[in-house]
């Protein structure tokens, strides 16, 4: 009787069609996918096999995940970016423009799920009013915030001491220089990485998320820049949750269930006018719950 082929564990590096990039232990392996339902993602915690009736390495079995960050795609699916994280750290920069909207769905997406989240804000060097203020108002809010200069490397030990021995998932726009960061961090990474275009929007330079392990311990992952993204639609009644000014201000609404839109007795309506809580982070507000309530229609 043959023996069983052994059962080894380990976390997908990086997910691709029907393969992955598994770090087990000392080694890292190329697996293939048993079956067609499996499905993977970067930081996911698999077991996998070396079976005599494949070509190789094969992951057999995925565990629970622990949390996972999904976006929704253009069909209004979710769809998985990375799984297991326990920070996300969202980057943005002077150039491209940054999109605070962007950002607060990031986070949005991090707080309905308990997730650790730090702003960092790269090519600090570059001057910006605007980004001075959105990072005052952050900060009021609890965000804790970075800024950085690959350059010159100005915060970069700072956020490397943040980054401890825990996964972290580096997102934002292309261009704002993740991968860049990632390289001054875990130098042996060699992601790559690409000037800004002549329009001076980003160049997207990585196509899949990816795990760079870091000394002694932890791990970066740096996902795909993007241009928009949405928290999943399941996660729609934590959208309040999600701004904290607007949970806290909802306490003196006239209406316990006050979407904070066009209701009479609305403390948030009124915390805004009179600039208490951000106007433009309760438009942000405002168009997740629009875009949540137009998933649901379409459902």
């Amino acid at each position: 009787m043959t023996e069983a082929a052994p059962t080894n564990h380990g976390i997908v590096l990086a997910a691709y069609g029907r393969g992955a990039l598994v770090s087990s232990g000392a080694e890292t392996v190329h697996c293939g996918l048993i079956g067609r339902k499996l499905h993977l993602v970067c930081g996911d915690r698999v077991a996998w096999r070396r079976l005599p009736s494949a070509d190789g390495p094969t992951v057999v079995a995925v565990e629970p995940r622990r949390n996972c960050i999904e976006r929704i795609d253009a069909r209004g699916r979710a769809e998985p970016v990375a799984a297991n994280i326990d920070r996300l750290a969202i980057v943005a920069a002077p150039e491209p423009a940054p999109d605070w909207f962007l950002v607060d769905r990031y986070w949005a997406g991090a707080l309905q799920q308990d997730i650790e989240t730090v702003l960092i804000v790269n090519k600090s060097d570059l001057d910006s009013a605007t980004i001075a203020e959105e990072l005052a108002n952050y900060r009021r809010l609890g965000l804790r915030c970075i800024e950085t200069t690959s350059a010159s490397r100005a915060g970069i030990d700072e956020l490397r001491r943040l980054l401890d021995e825990r996964a972290t998932l580096f997102v934002g726009q292309s261009g704002v220089g993740k991968s860049t960061l990632v390289n001054a961090l875990a130098p042996l990474a060699a992601a790559q990485t690409a000037e800004l275009t002549r329009d001076r929007e980003g160049r997207h330079t990585t196509s899949t998320a990816r795990w760079y392990r870091l000394v002694p311990a932890g791990g970066i992952i740096d996902a795909p820049g993007v241009r928009d993204f949405a928290p999943p639609p399941r996660l729609a009644r934590a959208a309040q949750r999600a701004f904290v000014e607007i949970l806290e201000g909802g306490g003196g609404c006239r209406f316990n269930d006050c979407r904070h839109f066009d209701e009479p007795g609305c403390a948030v309506r009124a915390a805004v006018e009179e600039k208490r809580i951000s106007p433009r982070r309760y438009e942000s507000y405002r168009r997740l719950v629009r875009l949540y309530e137009t998933l649901s229609a379409r459902r």
